[in-house]
């Protein structure tokens, strides 16, 4: 198996391990590799011995990130791929490897089916990252007619404490009002979401240069409204 321990110690910067130590407090392990090389070195993995590097411990922050890119990325059926991504969910305790494990993740479409159902499962975990996965993938694979009601019930009905899940949320539910505005502001309208989520999720939706300023502020004033509910 190609030394991809060398590789990581060879590309880290200690200036941008400061730097991604900030935006993720307290995780240990950071060398400071930037996102294009360890995507880079998880091509390498993937063509010399993926099967071999993915019954290692990953021994840092950009190994787990690695593991994760491998898993999503690697070619294998749906069934093994969730299968791995089964044994890998409990590494996932930040947003960083969550979010790019989730938008790398291949699957082919006649998969499409038992993927969503396993994905929109893990929100019934109410463990805070799993819930998390569970949003943040449907938002990167599945806002589309078939699947986007489903998210948004999710998201207004599901609660967790966790910053990190309630982030998840409001961002997903931010994309949902990008795709299918009309559907996304009724659920936002029956007051029924968490009020941290539905304040961040108008928020993050006004953030978007997608979207009209005369949306946004009519977003703004229903927030007003609901928070004095």
């Amino acid at each position: 198996m190609i030394d991809y321990r060398r590789m990581l110690e060879e590309s880290a910067e200690p200036d941008y391990a400061r730097f991604t130590s900030k935006l993720i407090p307290g995780k240990e392990g950071i060398m400071g590799v930037r996102a294009p090389r360890l995507k880079a070195i998880a091509k390498q993995i993937i063509s010399d011995d993926w099967e071999a590097f993915l019954e290692e411990d990953p021994a840092c922050f950009e190994a787990e990130v690695l593991k994760g890119l491998v898993i999503a990325t690697a070619k294998m059926d749906a069934e093994h791929r969730i299968s791995h991504t089964e044994g890998f969910l409990d590494r996932i305790d930040n947003w960083s490897i969550c979010d790019s494990f989730c938008s790398s993740w291949k699957f082919r479409r006649p998969e499409a089916d038992r993927v969503y159902d396993y994905f929109a499962s893990l929100i019934d975990s109410g463990t805070e990252f799993r819930m998390r996965v569970s949003v943040v993938f449907r938002m990167s694979h599945f806002i589309d007619e078939e699947h986007v009601d489903d998210l948004l019930e999710d998201i207004a009905t599901y609660r967790h404490d966790g910053y990190y899940y309630k982030m998840g949320a409001a961002w997903a539910a931010s994309f949902c009002y990008i795709k299918f505005p009309e559907r996304t502001l009724s659920v936002l309208e029956s007051g029924r979401m968490d009020g941290w989520v539905m304040a961040k999720t108008i928020q993050k939706i006004c953030e978007s240069y997608r979207v009209p300023d005369e949306e946004k502020q009519s977003l703004r004033e229903l927030r007003r409204i609901l928070r004095r509910m």
